[in-house]
């Protein structure tokens, strides 16, 4: 497959929204002492995201390497 890692990255991203999404509408409360609750699901997204902007920086790198090696051929 020659977009692997295009499509990894932007699986990635999604998920990554997803779970930031969810964790600011369902998960994320302050009780009545103040005290903020949080679930997996914010540190979960901010990996998702960092890895699927990557992997994207990744796939985007090596096209132009490509590129530049085939116009300097």
């Amino acid at each position: 497959m020659k977009y692997k890692l295009l499509f990894l990255g932007l699986f990635f991203l999604l998920v990554g929204a997803a779970f930031l999404f969810l964790e600011n509408t369902f998960y994320q409360f302050a009780d009545e002492s103040g005290l903020l609750h949080e679930s997996l699901f914010l540190p979960l997204g901010i990996l998702a995201l960092i890895l699927g902007a990557l992997l994207l920086f990744i796939f985007v790198a090596k096209k132009v390497v490509q590129s530049v090696r085939m116009r300097s051929s």
